[in-house]
């Protein structure tokens, strides 16, 4: 089965999707390396996929992982810098930008699984909440003949 790359999201935003190993952004994907290419299509591992579908000739790529607890969750990249070639200073500006998208990513992975567990714990203080009450018969029956010494169903 052949994976169409382009999922178009809105009328402004496109998604293209590539397997693990495809183009620049796969390799470092796969690497977890960052990659600078001067000119995009002088390299054998560039995919001009997106250009042909977008109608965008890229020229230089700048690409870095993003890493959540050492793992390779994602990567960024920018293409086609206005003035010369991308430079170290590049480099750092940008892997301090992909530091704080894995941060960013990382936490917010963090408050939906704390969201999620306070909606388990709200589920449940409710359930043990609703099997945890009586009736005002109930309550007067205790009241005046006290706690019973055998249970029927439990203490069986």
């Amino acid at each position: 089965m052949a994976l169409n790359p382009l999922i178009k999201l809105s009328q402004s935003i496109l998604l293209f999707r590539f397997a693990l190993g495809t183009g620049i952004a796969g390799q470092v994907a796969s690497t977890g390396k960052p990659l600078k290419v001067p000119d995009a299509y002088e390299d054998p591992r560039f995919n001009s996929a997106v250009d042909k579908l977008t109608g965008y000739r890229t020229k230089s790529i700048l690409c870095m992982p993003i890493f959540i607890r050492s793992t390779v969750i994602g990567v960024v990249q920018m293409v086609n810098k206005k003035t010369g070639d991308f430079n170290r200073d590049d480099e750092e500006a940008f892997e301090t930008f992909a530091v704080y998208c894995g941060l960013a990513l990382h936490h917010a992975k963090l408050y939906d699984k704390i969201r999620r567990s306070e909606q388990k714990s709200k589920v449940a203080v409710e359930i043990l909440s609703y099997h945890n009450t009586c009736s005002d018969r109930e309550f007067e029956d205790f009241r005046q003949d006290g706690i019973p010494a055998n249970i029927s169903g439990i203490d069986e």
